[in-house]
């Protein structure tokens, strides 16, 4: 920033602080800077001694107002009035293109009106307005009486001002995009870029880079000394109530910007200017502007997405041909890295936290793998500043003390500027002793908070919350706690399910493999369960889902989808159909829970044509609904399930041909040939099957001690259930209906009989 001061006003700023601590003050105000200056040999420090306003005088003046503080403050801290003088300082200077020097910052003081130093001189008898006209250099002042504000400035941001500011962010790993811009707004006529690419791959931030270096004067003469400005479609349409109003606004600022060469117009979203404004029987936005863009009068930067593109702009043939088109693509990782490690510092710096590079590599990958819907760098750059917000925010001081303090504080400042004004000094010396111990106290505590927050490492737990949150995806590779619930998983699964301990152990094993990130990338992984009706298939499923997927789980019956049509239950309905607009259908949901547990229920009833949907998401992981939306199935497991009575093992991949015989009379060859694993559910003996009702048994009487009944059987009745069952048919598929339909009628006609204690020998 020091670029812009002249010698002398550098050497008027430094001194500034110089006069602070020598008055012993916890901050730099207007006050200080006037000594300085007063101090300097300079033509305003010789032009203030006319108005007896010397060095000697003002610094009395302080301390008999104000007075000497009792310590001297280690830090530098402006006050909000101090910096809005040097920024006003700047502009005034930059208008009539001179660098800052003391006059300026003088005359900033005196247009502020407000301040210490301001109060001070009225105190003093000098009459600031007039002080004011006199010192104002004549050019200066023609200035501001003929300078007229443009229309286009009330609806527009000054992206070069922003960039003059050092508000932009850093942009790296573009510079072929922005030589085509350069390229593009250099040519005679047609000179207008519009830059197409997905939402979140920096379209707009190449425009901000193009304001920087248009501030750096590091672009061709052509582009020297022009002006970006931001327009907002949105805001010049508000407020415009009759036919007429808007067309007339529109119009007005393209006559502007025609008449001001040095203005390049950028609109992100540019697709929005068709319709804009067009109410009936008035013109839109776009068709206002055709005329003029095709004669070159004006530069326009667009951007927008390229769906949209190709909705709006691409139907408007006389619109479109009148841009010309750069595509933006989304960096790859490599390049993205090189962005996050420009960036890290500013971040770093805001939240008070310290990100090294692994950290900005994990974030990359992590966005990657597990954030579908937005792209590079955005996403990236969305998860840093996140994690750093959440790291910055474990702090041992609480800061609702801090702003306890400040709010007191401005208080306390507001009543000794008050009692200043009103000349009463000694309670205004009082209040102001009261000021610097609590100003003392408050950097105090935020040089404790800062400290603290100068040691505090972003760590990869961090970053996999943040995704986590993001996407309610567990991260098992980093997330130690999640990697625990594994190991019990195995033995939860073997409490509630019997005669499937071979089938629990290959699910148990495929499932760590796949948390740890032993997978295909970018495929889901697909397990198919064999058995007879009644093992347990869909059970085991279920509770599998219950432990690791929560609410996370869809099941497809595919006995719903026997029907060609049925199609449009999982890609939606086809352009032109009914239902097209709705978003209800399998692909949505799965889209919505990328996480999610995907069963698809005895596979083998389903049409064939349904089935061939799941080859390309095996092959590939991802499919398109009927609208072209992309939907990745990469974080999702694909089980399903199939009643067939195969004598097999269990088997991951599909050398036995005698097996590939026996499965392909279930289901599609072409299907099995894309399944990871393949594992076969053993038929329940009669062990098994007794354990099975007494486990629901165990599970009635828990059931009904939570209403203070108490249940007891007899152990005949197991062996009555087991004959009922036909377990050897049926598996354990009738036992819940027995013990439903057998025991509950009987338990509920002895509570109707006031019955608290029901025993129970026999359901035949």
């Amino acid at each position: 920033m020091f670029s812009k001061f002249s010698e002398e006003a550098q050497r008027v700023l430094v001194n500034a602080k110089r006069e602070m601590l020598k008055l012993k003050h916890p901050y730099i105000g207007s006050e200080h800077l006037v000594l300085a200056i007063l101090a300097n040999d300079s033509y305003i420090s010789r032009q203030l001694k006319s108005y007896q306003l010397t060095y000697k005088r003002f610094k009395d003046e302080i301390i008999k107002i104000i007075g000497v503080g009792s310590e001297i403050n280690k830090w530098f801290l402006y006050t909000p009035l101090l910096k809005q003088t040097v920024e006003t300082a700047i502009l005034n200077a930059k208008e009539v293109d001179k660098p800052v020097s003391s006059e300026h910052l003088f005359l900033a003081i005196l247009e502020e009106g407000e301040g210490i130093a301001i109060r001070l001189i009225i105190g003093m008898g000098i009459d600031i307005e007039k002080m004011y006209s006199d010192l104002m250099p004549k050019n200066d002042v023609s200035r501001v009486k003929n300078k007229k504000k443009l229309i286009i400035e009330d609806y527009s941001v000054d992206l070069t001002k922003k960039a003059d500011n050092n508000e932009l962010d850093p942009v790296v790993g573009r510079d072929k995009e922005i030589n085509r811009l350069i390229e593009i707004l250099s040519r005679r006529c047609k000179n207008n870029p519009l830059l197409i690419g997905d939402a979140g791959v920096g379209k707009t931030a190449i425009v901000e880079e193009l304001s920087r270096q248009i501030v750096a004067k590091e672009v061709p003469d052509t582009l020297q000394n022009k002006r970006i400005l931001s327009l907002s479609t949105a805001v010049l349409v508000a407020g415009t109530k009759y036919r007429g109003e808007f067309e007339e606004r529109i119009s007005k600022i393209i006559k502007e910007v025609e008449n001001n060469q040095d203005i390049i117009l950028f609109i992100d979203e540019v697709h929005t200017l068709v319709g804009a404004g067009g109410a009936e029987g008035a013109i839109d936005a776009s068709n206002i502007l055709k005329p003029a863009l095709a004669r070159g009068k004006i530069k326009l930067i667009g951007a927008t997405t390229t769906d949209e593109y190709k909705s709006f702009i691409a139907q408007d043939r006389a619109l479109d041909r009148r841009f010309q088109i750069i595509n933006i693509n989304e960096p790859n990782k490599e390049e993205t890295l090189l962005i996050l490690k420009k960036l890290n510092p500013i971040y770093e710096g805001f939240h008070g936290v310290k990100v090294d590079d692994n950290i900005l590599k994990l974030i990359i990958e992590l966005s990657s793998k597990y954030i579908y819907e937005r792209k590079q760098p955005d996403k990236a750059i969305d998860i840093l500043d996140e994690v750093c917000a959440k790291v910055s925010l474990k702090s041992d001081y609480k800061t609702n003390d801090i702003t306890a303090l400040k709010q007191n504080l401005t208080k306390i400042i507001k009543e000794k500027n008050k009692m200043i004004i009103e000349n009463n000094f000694e309670l205004a010396s009082t209040l102001k002793e009261e000021e610097q111990k609590l100003e003392s106290k408050i950097n105090s505590l935020e040089l404790k908070i800062m400290t603290k927050n100068k040691n505090k490492q972003v760590t990869k737990e961090d970053v996999a919350h943040i995704v986590n949150i993001k996407t309610k995806i567990p991260i098992y590779e980093i997330d130690k706690e999640s990697i625990k619930n594994l190991n019990k998983l195995e033995v939860v699964l073997k409490e509630r399910i019997f005669g499937q301990d071979e089938a629990i152990n290959t699910i148990v094993n495929i499932t760590k493999r796949i948390k740890l990130g032993y997978k295909q990338e970018n495929k889901p992984e697909s397990i198919l369960l064999i058995g007879k009706s009644g093992v347990g298939k869909t059970y085991l499923i279920k509770e599998y889902a219950k432990e690791l997927f929560e609410n996370n789980f869809i099941r497809l019956d595919m006995t719903e989808f026997k029907e060609s049509h049925s199609i449009s239950k999982i890609l939606g309905a086809p352009p032109g159909y009914l239902g097209y607009n709705d978003n209800k259908n399998i692909l949505e949901e799965i889209k919505n829970k990328p996480h999610a547990l995907v069963l698809l229920d005895e596979i083998d009833k389903a049409h064939p044509e349904v089935l061939n949907i799941f080859f390309q998401i095996l092959d590939e992981g991802s499919i398109k609904d009927s609208k072209g939306n992309v939907v990745r199935f990469d974080n999702n497991i694909i089980f399903m399930t199939a009643n067939a009575n195969c004598n097999y093992d269990n088997i991951g991949f599909h050398d036995n041909k005698n097996t590939f015989n026996n499965l392909s009379n279930y289901i599609n060859p072409l299907l099995i040939n894309r399944i990871n694993h393949i594992i076969k559910m053993e038929n329940l003996t009669e062990t098994e099957i007794r354990k099975i009702i007494k486990n629901k048994l165990k599970q009635k009487q828990q059931e009904l001690k939570l209403k203070a009944i108490n249940l007891s059987v007899n152990n005949n009745i197991i062996k009555e259930i087991l004959e009922l069952s036909n377990y050897k048919e049926t598996g354990a598929r009738k036992i819940e209906k027995i013990v439903n339909n057998k025991i509950d009628s009987m338990i509920i006609d002895n509570i109707i009989d006031g019955k608290t204690d029901i025993k129970i020998s026999s359901i035949v």
